[in-house]
């Protein structure tokens, strides 16, 4: 195994461990030792990553964000019926149901998050910056393509979305959920979202697929596939 891929094993294993401690005790009890430990590492090795502790949990909560996207854009790639915004919304809210540490940080919970914010870390604010962008060209290649009523602000849809996916994920709460229950509130932002948003009548396979061609150009651009979502850190100088 060259040195290269045994230190990017080593930093994914530690973000791993870190997550894992983060959603089981919380930032205020979790030490760098045991985050080592949990990781199968030294404490030295950890530092040879990152400086501070914090530093190590951004990167973990940097993970579950690129994962949001990912694996949203991914579910269009095998179905490209899925860039309807009654399916994206709906998957959206499945995909943070099921990841309780990006549920946590969206609902700010400081039980788990102690001190971190989201805008203490660059490496957050640029993921925010890079998702806010897709978004508003995700929007703009639905309209375009008559996806969504022509005739709604994309600013005003954009919130009003939001807002719902909010309102899902706190009715949720923090607990693990069945899968009945997170089918029963993905179909409440289905129908929402479909009533609300788009034209009636079911849309032209050519129009679905050229939206799906401008997002995938644009995750591409502001989500580069090399960056991934196990990455090697560079050692700390």
């Amino acid at each position: 195994m060259t040195s290269s891929r045994s230190n990017a094993e080593r930093v994914v294993r530690i973000i791993d461990a870190s997550a894992e401690l983060l959603l089981q005790r919380g930032y205020r009890r979790v030490t760098v030792e045991e985050v080592a430990s949990h990781a199968g590492v030294s404490k030295s090795s950890v530092y040879l990553h990152w400086n501070t502790k914090d530093d190590i949990f951004y990167d973990a909560l940097d993970r579950e964000c690129a994962a949001l996207v990912c694996e949203a854009v991914d579910r269009v790639r095998r179905n490209p019926a899925e860039i309807l915004a009654h399916r994206m919304a709906a998957n959206l809210l499945r995909i943070i149901l099921d990841r309780p540490l990006l549920r946590a940080l969206l609902m700010g919970d400081q039980a788990i998050l102690g001190s971190l914010r989201h805008a203490k870390s660059s490496a957050l604010r640029s993921r925010t910056a890079a998702i806010d962008e897709l978004i508003h060209r995700y929007l703009s290649a639905l309209q375009k393509n008559q996806l969504i009523c022509p005739d709604i602000d994309l600013r005003i849809t954009r919130k009003a979305v939001w807002e719902m996916l909010r309102g899902m994920i706190f009715s949720a709460g923090t607990e693990p959920l069945g899968k009945p229950r997170s089918a029963e509130l993905a179909q409440v932002m289905t129908v929402t979202v479909r009533r609300a948003f788009e034209p009636r009548g079911v849309p032209g396979i050519d129009r679905i697929t050229a939206a799906a061609a401008e997002v995938f150009e644009a995750f591409d651009e502001l989500i580069p596939t090399a960056e991934n979502l196990d990455f090697e850190r560079p050692m700390v100088l």
